[in-house]
């Protein structure tokens, strides 16, 4: 299977050129060519986009709530020449079916984990965007070992953000700031997603306390967001990183929220200093997938019925 330059995935069988091929818009010419693969996990899926080259350093993106994949190919076109890419669509984003219900923080950071051992991906970086940031969190601290290092662009939901009318609030002065393409490519996976199941899925990442989990992340992290982002504000990205063991924060002057999709370029490169010290290639003689060990694949309910196994009630166990 092959990617489709609108998003969705197309078998590369009997594929011929076309007689009179249409100019390429300017994101198509940035993106690399990523191969097509769905991943199952359990009843649900995660349609993966990636370079499949295992001689490279791996990296794997996450996006956010309500788009999908799509929204890091800039950043996935950069960095693919140096590195094994992989862009997710989570369960019900993308060209995904959508799940039952919505999936709770720590259920999707499990699903990033079993893509990771699925795919057989040995001590990638995670990278996550905005809400996609908790997350990647939860994939590094509820799996020990299994990551090398994590990368956060532009992470929300700050102590002050976490009602549904100011998150929506910084959105909208976010949207004046960013170009109409990325707004495209923003508003089309939000259609898809739907309003009652964004909010829905919304609900679990607002309860979601990123600034707790990160403190139990043991491996290397770089906090990064734009200048110019009214929903990742300085003073909490900074929070952040100083929160977690060993974080370092990073600024993109003059960019908003959707930096990995407008200025791909220059947080590619600071994602390849991050990796080119702190990934796979930088921890030799490491074990494979270690944080899956003796665990088996993700499955829905999972976490439920081991909280009940020890005894817990219905509170959350993390």
């Amino acid at each position: 299977m092959d990617h489709d330059p609108q998003g969705g995935l197309t078998s590369s069988a009997g594929a011929g050129p076309s007689p009179e091929p249409a100019p390429p818009r300017e994101e198509d010419r940035q993106q690399p060519a990523l191969v097509g693969r769905r991943v199952a996990v359990g009843p649900l899926a995660v349609d993966v986009r990636g370079t499949f080259d295992p001689a490279l350093p791996p990296v794997v993106l996450v996006h956010g709530i309500g788009v999908s994949g799509r929204y890091f190919l800039r950043l996935a076109g950069e960095l693919a020449g140096s590195h094994d890419v992989y862009a997710l669509d989570l369960p019900g984003s993308g060209t995904t079916p959508t799940p039952r219900r919505p999936l709770t923080v720590a259920e999707l950071g499990d699903v990033v984990a079993t893509v990771v051992a699925q795919l057989g991906l040995d001590a990638p970086v995670v990278v996550g965007h905005s809400m996609g940031c908790q997350i990647a969190v939860h994939t590094v601290k509820d799996h020990p070992g299994l990551c090398s290092a994590y990368v956060l662009l532009s992470p929300a939901l700050d102590p002050e953000a976490r009602g549904l009318l100011v998150q929506a609030g910084r959105l909208l002065r976010d949207a004046v700031r960013e170009p109409l393409d990325t707004l495209a490519v923003v508003v089309r996976s939000y259609l898809r997603m739907g309003p009652v199941r964004f909010l829905r899925t919304a609900r679990c990442l607002l309860h979601d306390r990123i600034e707790e989990n990160i403190r139990r992340c043991p491996v290397p992290g770089l906090v990064v967001r734009g200048e110019d982002d009214p929903v990742s504000r300085r003073d909490w990205a900074r929070h952040l990183a100083r929160s977690a063991p060993d974080a370092r924060f990073l600024e993109i002057p003059g960019a908003a929220h959707a930096v990995q999709h407008t200025r791909p370029e220059e947080v590619a490169a600071a994602c390849a200093r991050f990796v080119a010290a702190h990934g796979r290639d930088a921890r030799p003689g490491r074990s494979p997938l270690p944080g899956l060990r003796g665990r088996g694949a993700w499955t829905p309910g999972r976490r439920a019925r081991a909280r009940s196994s020890r005894g817990g009630g219905g509170g959350r166990s993390r």
